[in-house]
Parts: C-alpha cells; structure tokens; sequence
C-alpha cells in the first residue's frame, strides 16, 4: 500500500480494477482544522485502455503499489499492424497489435532495444529509451540564412513515419535525437 502523497509520477497503482501510471503528481496545500493538509492532484493513464483521466486525492488515501514484469525485448519487425519483439533472455517472439504499441510506434526501428510491461502475465506497457536516434527521410530544403540558433522551423518526416518540427539547418539524410515522451526535436545526432 502506498499513499497518494507517495505515489510520485512514473508510479503504477491499482484503483478498484485500473491499474494506472501516475503520469503527473502536484501537492496542493489545505488548511484542514489545526493543522495542514494536503490534496494531491494525478494525472493518471489506465495501462490497460490507454485513456488519462485527472483526479484529486487526499494526501492520505491509500493505493494499492503494483510491480509491473518487465522484459528486455528487440523490436524485430512490423507488418500489417502487427509489431514484434523478440525476448533478450528467453528469445520468445511476441506480436502485439497497432492499437496496443500505440504512440510507441513513432519511434520504433528495428533492432530497438525497449522494455515489454506486463501484470499478470497481460501486455499493459512499452518503456522506449528516453532518447531514439532517427533518420530524416523528407524536409524541406534548408534556406540560405537559416543559421543555427533555430528560430525558423520546418517539418521533416522522420524514417518511421513521424512528422516533427526541426531548426531550418535540418536537411534530408540527417539523424537526430528524438525525445519520446515529449515527441520533439532535441538534437542532431552526433557520430
């Protein structure tokens, strides 16, 4: 058991049947009475549907701490909706749908090393490496005097698909670092 004041972002509950991942975590203060209290406020996304929902707890209620499995898995391939990993240790093949490897996909290529979550033996999860290096495919050609303090943006399309916006300089061929829990540019990629 953990309290909502405890249950900091990044952390998996367990509310009624959702298992859900803190996703942000504020403390409000209450004057309750003598002395202080708190109410915390979550943004929580159920693992299983993939919906946020935001919610307001007292900073002593109590949530059940769930320990996700993890597993080392390689993103082999994806063909027709179908996306597969291959287990690191156990060399397992799983195949999982579209809908459940959802915005992950964007940044998914093949040889990725990425973490497989599941509870109770169900896929609830992907963990991606907080950086991925990717190939632009297609931008616009860069404009004489775009220097390289990036003011001006284009879009470039990115090997998997993904469209971002980049710095002017950026042309087609370059690779670059990809922050995946926000979806933005950060870098070009050094070699």
């Amino acid at each position: 058991m953990k309290t909502a004041f405890y249950a900091r972002t990044g952390t998996v509950v367990k509310i009624g049947d959702d298992i859900l991942r803190v996703v942000k975590h504020t403390l409000k203060s209450t004057n309750k009475g003598r002395g202080k209290g708190f109410l915390v406020q979550m943004r929580l996304k159920n693992l299983i549907t993939g919906s946020v929902i935001e919610e307001v707890y007292d900073s002593e209620d109590k949530m059940d701490d769930i320990t996700l499995e993890r597993a080392k898995a390689e993103f082999l391939y994806e063909s027709a909706g179908t996306y597969a990993f291959m287990n690191q240790e156990t060399y397992e093949q799983t195949e999982l749908s579209e809908e459940d490897v959802g915005d992950a996909k964007d940044f998914l290529i093949e040889g990725q090393i990425v973490d497989l979550q599941q509870y109770e033996g169900q896929f609830v999860g992907i963990v991606l490496p907080l950086q991925v290096k990717l190939r632009v495919t297609e931008c616009e050609p860069g404009v004489k005097g775009n220097t390289a303090d990036g003011r001006i943006t284009k879009d470039a399309t990115l090997e998997t698909g993904y469209v971002v916006k980049v710095p002017g300089f950026i042309e087609t061929g370059d690779e670059l670092m990809i922050n995946t829990e926000t979806g933005e540019y950060t870098e070009r990629a050094k070699d």
